[in-house]
């Protein structure tokens, strides 16, 4: 009970001094995680819970914010966005993606003393780009005045994909770990084609039929603003859980499905079932991200002692900013474009998602690791990339010369 009294009243905060707490750097995410952690069994002790039980809750909760958020942004990026700028979101999605994990893969691999199968499915982990803490980067008066449009729906496309992508490359780590040889026919048919591109496929349709449902039924007068509202709501759910159901991809269904949904309903429409999405969006990010900052392993993070900041500093700086000038010369739209290189490769913060694959790995492997090291990332990036979003901002508008 004193957690949904503590997450009621940080939402009432948050509602009502949003627009303040933005102009001093926090983020919804960061200010959870803060006032979780001092209300926890480390600090104050005011909150006691049993951890063990707490992680399925906290992996559910995820799962549903990594929804809400994925359909937000489904619902943000214009609908011609893909089409217009087809090549360089290709690389930096799937070429982004890639290297992200390899040189995440890489870099634990420096760090820790664990075998190259491990090290490849805790980058795969911390691979996904966090679609909610991106969206406090993105979104909001600041980010219209600073940053451009291209910028910021690259970046919410990005987030909105990789959070499903990295599914196939999380199950290729599992299956690396779990067995002396990889079953690539296994991974290819099951995961790839039927997990991933499969759903894909069945998410597209659904979401597009639901968006000619609705806009048909409001076109003849079938809805009112009442059941209006929370439409994409409960496409959110029928996408994730439905195609959970049936074994599939959930999450990429749910952004894939949204992308489809927001193609055929109305400029109106779209507008107001962005607004109830982001409301959503953040009515789940708080309760996710408190409860991860009461089930923090703090024990494990201290017998890590130098490594774990050696990791943080290692992955902040190195697992997605060189990549991303790698990938400069095949992206059309920021060829040359040195300052939009840096900054997006500096945004690329990890969050609610590697927490999804984290708990996944450690229920499917008992691999204590897959939880302790990620969840030690996720929070420096939740805190470092959201208080210097900002600044970034800023520092980005500021410069005129484009290279």
């Amino acid at each position: 009970m004193l957690i949904i009294f503590f997450v009621g009243v940080l939402i009432l905060i948050s509602g009502t001094f949003f627009s303040e707490f933005k102009k001093i750097f926090i983020t919804e995410p960061f200010l959870s995680i803060v006032i979780a952690i001092l209300l926890g069994p480390e600090i104050l002790g005011v909150i006691e819970l049993d951890i063990t039980s707490s992680l399925p809750v906290l992996k559910k909760t995820s799962e549903f914010t990594i929804a809400m958020a994925l359909m937000a942004t489904a619902l943000r990026i214009p609908k011609s966005f893909f089409r217009r700028n087809f090549q360089t979101q290709t690389f930096l999605v799937i070429g982004g993606m890639l290297l992200m994990w390899l040189s995440g893969s890489f870099l634990l691999y420096l760090v820790f003393n664990l075998s190259i199968a491990e090290c490849l499915l805790l980058g795969a982990i911390i691979t996904p780009t966090d679609p909610v803490v991106a969206s406090t980067i993105v979104t909001g008066k600041l980010a219209e005045k600073y940053l451009p449009s291209s910028i910021r729906n690259s970046l919410s496309f990005e987030a909105g994909v990789n959070d499903g992508l990295a599914f196939p490359l999380v199950f290729a780590g599992i299956f690396l770990v779990q067995a002396d040889s990889f079953p690539i026919g296994k991974w290819i048919v099951e995961v790839l084609l039927f997990k991933t591109i499969l759903c894909a496929v069945i998410a597209y349709i659904t979401g597009y039929g639901a968006g000619l449902l609705m806009h048909k039924a409001n076109i003849k007068g079938y809805m009112n603003k009442k059941s209006f509202l929370p439409f994409s709501l409960a496409l959110s759910f029928v996408l994730l859980e439905g195609l959970n159901l049936l074994n599939m991809n959930g999450i990429i269904a749910v952004f894939i499905g949204g992308l489809a949904f927001s193609r055929v309903i109305s400029e109106n429409e779209d507008v107001q079932e962005e607004r109830v999405q982001e409301a959503m969006e953040r009515i789940f990010t708080i309760p996710a991200y408190f409860l991860l900052g009461l089930v923090l392993p703090w024990q494990e993070y201290v017998a890590l002692g130098w490594k774990a900041i050696g990791i943080v500093v290692l992955v902040i700086l190195f697992r997605r900013i060189p990549g991303f000038f790698a990938l400069g010369p095949f992206m059309p739209k920021f060829k040359k474009r040195k300052k939009d290189l840096l900054f997006m490769g500096w945004f690329g913060p990890i969050g609610v998602a590697a927490i999804y694959y984290a708990l996944h790995t450690k229920e499917q492997l008992a691999m204590e690791s897959a939880w302790v090291i990620p969840s030690l990332i996720v929070v420096a990036s939740t805190i470092i990339h959201g208080i210097s979003s900002v600044p970034f901002q800023k520092w980005y508008h500021s410069l005129k010369n484009d290279h």
